[in-house]
């Protein structure tokens, strides 16, 4: 819709209605009834202890295992050959009796996993591409769409956010077109009381609009890609506009990884403390961030493995078992994201599983030319004391050739690209070739989420 024709060429008045009316829509399908008694629901299931949320959960689980061998074909045929019933799991531990399913299993035939028959409600499709390029095909129903909406609204509630707040929202959804040169390079959105931003247009030369803009709207949260909102928040230190006149109770982020620096810059210039949140377009598990500022498993979206990619890390990947999408129910599915797990607890009281840290795709780790995983931390330290860059993404073409595109601060000088260049060859190794990119726009004149590091070869390991 937002990239018709029709919309691109309408005034700007007429786009907040096509906004606003999409907005309305959205309302009356994600949080009606449904989503009204899901928020109910969860907030009896926060009540529970850790026997009966685990029972809330292997009652979900039975119910949708018996629907995926009744009506998919693809669990069909697997239950057939491995010799197994519906009734043969019965809880979160019996689901290791099934094997892990790959993206590529998935990608490969979608069909297989869409229901013939039985439970089954109108369904959205979705197409992702991931790090692969090759488009993933998706189904939702209306329930996991609302239960989706439920888990995030509950974040909101417990940061102090309420249904008739005004929110700004900074994501990576074309809402100005691409040929605006001129502000308002926002949209407003009456129904969900929102200001839409866009992420394209974020340049130096126009933060004095964007923050003009958000003191006037005053929202009380944002939403936003972390890289986008640390960019505007860098741009707003760097060009004098910091303090703003306003301050927010929250920052709600998704979609990408949230890095240290810019949770704290973040929190710095908007006042707010950030909530992150983790999921997939898959719909199998989800991690929300409390207000201590620790990762939780939300045990009532889906049940949460961790498989270790070695004995020592602690670094383990995520697999999910969705409870509620009967549209495309997914069993132990390979995310191919990467969490370190914790056995501590936190101090705000919940019980489910604490997440020391979410670091993104295993496809985003670079490997050495001896094949050893260099993980986020360490890629990180190859950016480290150049003064004079704004956000970097290194790039490994093969084991030999490391191209890193950057957004380069006022300043940046041949002293910065050195020491870039000199930092990637200490950890990759000196024969290296190491070429460097200019782009101003890196962050904000993009089409696909921001990626800081990406390996392609590392692929190999998250196809074992």
């Amino acid at each position: 819709m937002l990239k018709s024709k029709a919309y691109v060429n309408s005034p700007v008045f007429v786009q907040n209605a096509v906004l606003t009316a999409r907005g309305g829509f959205y309302k009356l399908l994600r949080q009606g009834k449904i989503f009204k008694g899901i928020l109910d629901e969860l907030s009896k299931t926060r009540g529970m202890d850790e026997q009966q949320l685990k029972d809330w959960q292997d009652r979900r689980l039975r119910l949708i295992v018996k629907h995926a061998y009744r009506n998919v074909p693809y669990y069909r045929k697997l239950f057939k050959k491995l010799c197994i019933l519906p009734d043969y799991i019965k809880s979160a531990e019996d689901l290791k009796k099934l094997p892990l399913l790959t993206k590529e299993e998935l990608r490969g035939n979608p069909g297989e996993f869409t229901p013939r028959r039985g439970k089954f409600l109108p369904a959205s499709r979705n197409f992702t591409s991931g790090s692969s390029g090759k488009p993933l095909e998706l189904r939702r129903d209306l329930y996991s769409i609302n239960f989706e909406n439920a888990i995030l609204w509950e974040q909101k509630q417990s940061a102090g956010i309420r249904f008739s707040d005004r929110i700004a929202v900074l994501r990576e959804e074309l809402i100005v077109p691409f040929e605006n040169r001129k502000p308002p390079f926002w949209r407003y959105s009456a129904f969900e009381n929102k200001m839409f931003i866009s992420s394209y247009h974020l340049g130096r030369e126009n933060i004095g609009h964007y923050v003009r803009a958000l003191e006037d709207f005053k929202p009380a949260a944002i939403e936003a890609e972390p890289s986008s909102l640390y960019v505007l928040s860098r741009f707003i230190k760097d060009e004098g506009f910091y303090p703003l006149s306003f301050s927010v109770k929250a920052v709600f982020t998704s979609s990408e990884v949230l890095l240290d620096k810019h949770k704290a810059l973040i929190e710095d210039v908007f006042g707010g403390r950030i909530y992150d949140f983790y999921g997939n377009g898959e719909r199998v598990a989800a991690i929300g961030m409390c207000g201590e500022g620790a990762y939780h498993v939300i045990p009532e979206y889906g049940i949460t493995e961790f498989i270790p990619l070695d004995n020592n890390s602690g670094r383990s990947e995520i697999v999910g078992t969705g409870l509620h999408n009967y549209a495309m129910p997914l069993l132990r599915y390979r995310t191919g994201d990467v969490a370190e797990v914790s056995d501590a607890s936190c101090r705000c009281g919940r019980k489910s599983k604490v997440i020391k840290k979410i670091e993104g795709r295993l496809a985003d780790f670079l490997v050495s030319a001896d094949g050893k995983l260099i993980y986020i931390d360490a890629c990180y330290l190859m950016l480290q004391g150049v003064k004079n860059l704004i956000e970097a993404q290194i790039i490994q073409e093969d084991f030999n050739h490391i191209r890193i595109r950057y957004m380069p601060a006022s300043g940046f000088s041949k002293e910065d690209e050195k020491k870039l260049i000199n930092n990637v060859k200490t950890y990759m190794g000196n024969s290296v070739d190491v070429t460097l990119e200019k782009k101003p726009e890196l962050l904000y004149g993009r089409v696909d989420k921001f990626r800081p590091f990406i390996s392609k070869v590392s692929k190999l390991l998250w196809q074992r």
